[in-house]
């Protein structure tokens, strides 16, 4: 399509050029051209056009650079432009949640209107992809990135069809449909190389991945999926700064101490601010209150997570937040965290989260039988998809809380068997206890054996060498022979 708008352009046809341009450019934008784009939009002409101007500005934005994004974008705001390519121009450009609100609400009027020269399949999945950012309406989000889906597979689009499923198993993931969501993952085609897309939003399906294994209380499954995608040095955005997020809780709940200073750089690494209507900065402050009070400062924990109380639209962040303030005996801030919880739709694995933190304040309060009620609850509402993280805490009343719940008449007596198997699990994990075979084969990951050496040296098989030190590395929540050294000192 560039080749056709460079010969329109060649032969003088500009109002040609410019039909096609229109068109097309979401499209380009989506099957990662960017750069041709913007160096095709600056061969026009009238390079100062409005359109040209925003189309240009979306292509920096995705390129990495906000500052030449805003200022383009502000440069085409003051000219005239189509409805069409403004709309969606500045639906993927905006940042704070109440622009993005309005524009995706004006964007939901132009699709209706969409005309023969309009990007209907790209456009349907922008409004989609901007609706999941929002978190106004999961649901619809998801019926809108389904039907991007489909109307991508109909016109034959093969890349914004892989783009609207990956984002569509994020969504059902945010929404707590993990079961479906690691279905569209499993049949998701892999691009040899990442695309300007795949850059700009970070390792989709990674954090997707990353963040349901969390949920389902398999912590070091999610370092292990996480730790491959996420950079130590550089800013984390978007789906690079949820798997930053994710990759701290999960060594928080593993409790893997030689890895806190990384955990710290990688969460100020997350930028502060709202970025295409995601709440970052109060992200960012839980996760932080979430690492102190790990690594024993309670104080700072405190200091660092309260911001997130004066802000709300965040169900997942304070879900979060009401427990630390649990576990930090601060049950009156727990409460308001729970509050803010209330007021929001919360995915299902939220509510889990925080019927398990009001089981835990009920029962630290005296108030027994309402703790039970809570916890029943949570019960009901994590059997369907597993979500085993809010029973798996080592800290409080609820390990107590569910050896009495399970004397009890409940309906769930085989997800609490399930629970019971998981803190089992997870308890051997952060003792890091290891079996006496594991145990000599850390002495000699402590050399410069091979796996091959060390097999000679032990007298047993070298896949059984492999197995060995794959279970040591689970076990640690580690990825690499010094990791495990390191982690196994801490212990």
């Amino acid at each position: 399509m560039i080749d056709a708008i460079q010969r329109a352009l060649a032969g003088g046809d500009h109002e040609e050029a410019r039909r096609l341009l229109r068109r097309h450019w979401l499209t380009l934008i989506l099957d990662s051209r960017t750069a041709e784009l913007e160096q095709l939009c600056v061969s026009f002409p009238e390079p100062s056009d409005a359109n040209l101007l925003l189309i240009r500005a979306c292509c920096r934005d995705l390129a990495g650079d906000q500052h030449g994004a805003e200022f383009l974008r502000g440069q085409g705001s003051l000219g005239e432009s189509g409805q069409f390519v403004a709309c969606f121009a500045n639906l993927l450009l905006a940042r704070d949640t109440p622009t993005k609100s309005a524009i995706a609400d004006e964007a939901r009027l132009a699709l209706a209107s969409c005309g023969p020269e309009d990007d209907y399949p790209s456009a349907l999945f922008l409004l989609g992809w901007a609706e999941v950012r929002l978190r106004r309406n999961l649901p619809d989000a998801i019926a809108l990135l389904r039907s991007a889906s489909e109307e991508s597979r109909l016109h034959g689009r093969a890349e914004t069809f892989r783009l609207a499923q990956a984002n569509l198993a994020f969504a059902l993931a945010q929404a707590g449909g993990f079961t479906e969501a690691e279905e569209l993952l499993d049949e998701l085609p892999y691009p040899s190389e990442a695309s300007d897309w795949d850059r700009f939003e970070g390792g989709l399906p990674e954090s997707t991945r990353g963040s349901i294994a969390y949920w389902r209380g398999d912590f070091a499954g999610a370092v292990s999926v996480l730790d491959g995608g996420v950079a130590a040095g550089g800013t984390g955005t978007n789906f690079a700064a949820y798997a930053r997020l994710y990759l701290v809780l999960s060594l928080v709940a593993l409790q893997r101490k030689s890895r806190y200073r990384e955990a710290q750089q990688l969460l100020l690494g997350i930028s502060a601010d709202d970025k295409h209507g995601v709440p970052w900065g109060t992200l960012r402050s839980v996760s932080l209150g979430i690492l102190a009070h790990a690594e024993g400062k309670d104080d700072a924990a405190r200091r660092v997570a309260a911001p997130a109380l004066m802000r709300s639209g965040a169900p997942v962040a304070h879900a979060l937040l009401a427990e630390l303030f649990q576990r930090l005996g601060e049950p009156e801030l727990a409460g308001q965290a729970l509050q803010l919880v209330a007021v929001t739709t919360a995915p299902r694995y939220a509510r889990v989260s925080t019927l398990v933190t009001s089981a835990s304040l009920s029962a630290m309060a005296g108030r027994g039988p309402q703790a039970h009620e809570f916890l029943d609850r949570a019960l009901g509402d994590a059997a369907g998809e597993h979500v085993l993280a809010p029973f798996l805490s080592t800290e409080g009343p609820i390990g107590e809380l569910l050896s009495a719940h399970a004397r009890r008449a409940s309906p769930h007596d085989t997800f609490l068997r399930a629970i019971f198997a998981a803190r089992d699990a997870h308890a051997q994990l952060v003792s890091g206890l290891l079996t006496h075979r594991e145990r000599e084969i850390l002495t000699q990951l402590r050399t410069t054996l091979t796996a091959q050496e060390i097999a000679g040296q032990l007298e047993i098989a070298y896949p059984t060498v492999k197995t060995h030190i794959r279970s040591i590395y689970r076990k640690l929540g580690v990825a690499s022979r010094r990791e495990a050294i390191r982690a196994a000192d801490e212990l």
